[in-house]
């Protein structure tokens, strides 16, 4: 979609039909990129000759980092006396969703490197679709900068979720929320909502400001940290207070059922209306 294009649709109401379109034209360009991207980075650990020292490693993670250059949604590594160890978050896109994953290199003193992947997020194309309408924005960068704030949270959701009994979350994004299921291995987002919120997800947002007024550096590290598979002393403390403030919300023991959706009933009118 051309820039210029992309500008005249901003900050206009989008219909559902738009708002989809925009949702599927996103998925179609990026999913050849972010396939090559991954196809890049196994590749060079395939082709990696038994890494046994940590500047082998380093240049191992060198590698992987420019396969994911451009797709990568964080990254980081560290080394220590037991190994070298680095994490991506990244999108892997199929026709109807998207992927949020780590991929985690593993390369202990004196034993064999290992790489692997897995979800933390999935992301419909609905929701894809939604963010466009909700945030009133038709660049899919608008909606990537949503989508990355409420993944980078993901792990320590779906961990809280799993230790609680949770069977639904909303985990704030940059303006809205990203709400959905708890799945036995990741999270399964169902849609994006924006404010004003239900009485429900209103008092869950609110319950995520609380946490993060008192939120440390360490446990923003911690946060950040677990969702690129490392785990950082402060991570239990960090996940207790936010185990706290969701214990009060017993319906996010129950499986998550879909709300009206008024934006949607609104374009609905609105076309009959004119047909």
């Amino acid at each position: 979609m051309s820039e210029a294009r992309i500008a005249s649709a901003t900050a206009m109401d989008l219909s559902d039909r738009h708002a989809h379109g925009l949702a599927r034209h996103d998925l179609r360009l990026l999913r050849e990129h972010c396939r090559r991207a991954s196809d890049g980075a196994f590749r060079s650990f395939n082709e990696s000759d038994g890494i046994s020292t940590a500047k082998g490693a380093r240049r191992l993670i060198a590698k992987i980092s420019r396969s994911f250059e451009g797709t990568a949604w964080a990254h980081r590594a560290h080394s220590d006396r037991r190994g070298t160890y680095a994490g991506w978050l990244v999108p892997i896109v199929q026709e109807e969703e998207i992927a949020v994953c780590c991929v985690s290199l593993r390369v202990p003193a004196g034993a064999a490197a290992r790489l692997r992947q897995w979800p933390w997020l999935v992301v419909p194309k609905h929701a894809i679709a939604r963010g466009h309408q909700r945030l009133r924005d038709a660049d899919w960068r608008a909606v990537q900068s949503e989508l990355r704030e409420a993944a980078l949270q993901a792990a320590l959701v779906q961990i809280l979720s799993m230790a609680l009994g949770l069977r639904q979350f909303a985990i704030p994004a940059l303006h809205g929320l990203v709400i959905g299921d708890v799945g036995e291995n990741c999270l399964h987002g169902k849609t994006f909502i924006v404010p004003p919120y239900s009485r429900r997800w209103g008092e869950v947002f609110d319950a995520w400001l609380r946490f993060q007024q008192h939120l440390t550096r360490e446990g923003a590290e911690a946060i950040e940290a677990i969702a690129l598979d490392h785990e950082t002393p402060a991570l239990q403390a960090t996940a207790e207070a936010l185990g706290e403030e969701f214990e009060r919300f017993g319906f996010l023991r129950e499986p998550y059922l879909r709300g009206n959706d008024h934006v949607g009933d609104l374009w609905e009118a609105a076309r009959g209306q004119t047909g």
